[in-house]
């Protein structure tokens, strides 16, 4: 995967979220005609893509973990559910009942649902062929 684009109403705003609350750095982007922001994390090796939608409406209500969202891989779950819980930010989280993966969902500020996931190696995962 090379980026994930997402809506925003504020880029500037987004932007920092991403930097501030999960280690993301802006990078530059072409002079497109409308605004955004181009974020990396090297360690995730993805970037987000913030578009700027001047009619965008955040979702509202409860987190909704069955719905669009992204995933990150996240190695200290527990520093992360403190890190977000310091930032304020509300979080739901589940244990897959047959792995015992645990999984926080947030949002960020235009509503976007996220997910810290703490994932065994992926080829552990695959059956042997």
């Amino acid at each position: 995967m090379n980026h994930i684009a997402l809506p925003t109403a504020d880029p500037a705003r987004g932007a920092r979220f991403y930097r501030d609350v999960l280690g993301f750095q802006e990078v530059a982007r072409p002079a497109f005609s409308f605004d955004g922001r181009w974020l990396y994390r090297k360690e995730a090796r993805v970037m987000i893509h913030l578009i700027h939608d001047t009619n965008y409406q955040p979702p509202t209500g409860a987190i909704n973990t069955l719905g669009h969202h992204f995933a990150l891989q996240c190695n200290e779950i527990d520093s992360a559910r403190a890190m977000l819980a310091g930032k304020g930010l509300e979080t739901v989280e589940r244990t897959l009942p047959d792995h015992g993966f645990r999984q926080i969902f947030f949002r960020d500020p235009d509503g976007n649902v996220i997910e810290m996931g703490q994932w065994p190696d992926v080829h552990d995962m695959v059956a042997a062929d």
